[in-house]
């Protein structure tokens, strides 16, 4: 069977199967990490674009004491977005999670210092006080950040950021872990000046946050998963064509969201957001292998196999199938 037939016939499948399967889940939950923000985007448009093939797509806010990868493994939630490292932590102790896309292809963490500090590289982190944010990865990508000197933990003072940036703006912090399109933002337009240390300037190439469901649930319902990916795909496609429309379906349905805020997030994450090399929600396998060397010589991982953790076959569909929004 050549490739076009068959992915005219996946796509078949995935758009009649919600209707003629009485089994198959109509309502789905995505269970996101955190509360409402930019992030939400794509996957707001993507629920609405579900209801048209009859699923029922519920995005969820995440907290500090919600847990995408936890509700996820329980079946609470069919799929679930988290930071990359933590979902290979998992796997290697045995969550059985697949991840099928990549929501950030590069990790947004960068670091943030003072202009009259004159911190200019990783190596001007040593006597300095550095903020990070406990339970993200700013921790994991410091670590890996400061070996390119080399430097170690030893070398500086490394405390607890706290959220925001006020302990960044009130000089108590030389360095701030930070996102790109969060923290910077939140700095502009409080009109506060900083310099910005990019760890993939050197060579420090993680993948940022990813989109996963359990090994179980793909394999029972491979058709829900490539008609979820489709709505995705497309969701994301219309939210960075129309972002002013995206952040106002992400308020109405999220109202606490500040969405002067978000829109500007948007538009800074945007590169992040729109995957790598042009394609939306991927990150190559070298970008995915270069992570997995990187937290093995950690000690966070024992041993990486992309085929282990990535599963890229509905992605591949998806995109084939969609049609650039204008």
């Amino acid at each position: 069977m050549n490739k076009p037939v068959l992915r005219a016939l996946l796509l078949f499948s995935a758009a009649t199967f919600l209707v003629g399967c009485k089994s198959a889940p109509r309502e789905l939950i995505l269970q996101r990490e955190w509360t409402a923000n930019a992030e939400f985007a794509g996957d707001v448009w993507a629920s609405t674009i579900a209801q048209q093939h009859g699923l029922k797509l519920d995005v969820r806010e995440g907290s500090e004491i919600i847990d995408p990868i936890k509700l996820v493994r329980a079946n609470i939630a069919q799929f679930g977005v988290a930071s990359a490292d933590r979902v290979l932590r998992e796997n290697e102790n045995g969550a059985g999670l697949v991840i099928l896309a990549a929501a950030t292809y590069r990790s947004p963490v960068v670091f943030l210092t003072h202009p009259a500090a004159k911190i200019n590289s990783p190596a001007d982190f040593k006597g300095r006080r550095i903020g990070i944010q406990p339970g993200t990865n700013t921790d994991l990508i410091l670590r890996a950040l400061i070996r390119t000197v080399p430097l170690t933990s030893k070398d500086m003072e490394i405390v607890d950021s706290g959220w925001g940036t006020t302990n960044f703006e009130s000089g108590r912090l030389d360095v701030l872990g930070a996102f790109d399109y969060d923290e910077p933002v939140q700095l502009d337009l409080k009109k506060v000046p900083y310099n910005m240390i990019l760890p993939e300037n050197y060579g420090v190439r993680f993948v940022g946050t990813v989109y996963f469901a359990s090994r179980s649930f793909v394999q029972k319902n491979p058709e829900i998963v490539q008609t979820f990916m489709n709505c995705l795909v497309d969701g994301w496609s219309h939210a960075l064509s129309h972002q002013t429309d995206a952040i106002n379906m992400v308020g109405a349905r999220f109202p606490a969201m500040d969405e002067s805020k978000e829109l500007l997030s948007l538009a800074r994450g945007k590169v992040y957001f729109a995957g790598e090399d042009g394609k939306l929600l991927y990150a190559s396998e070298d970008r995915w292998n270069a992570m997995g060397r990187e937290l093995v010589s950690l000690g966070v991982l024992h041993q990486f196999v992309f085929s282990d953790n990535v599963d890229y076959r509905f992605l591949d569909v998806a995109l084939n199938s969609t049609t650039p929004s204008q």
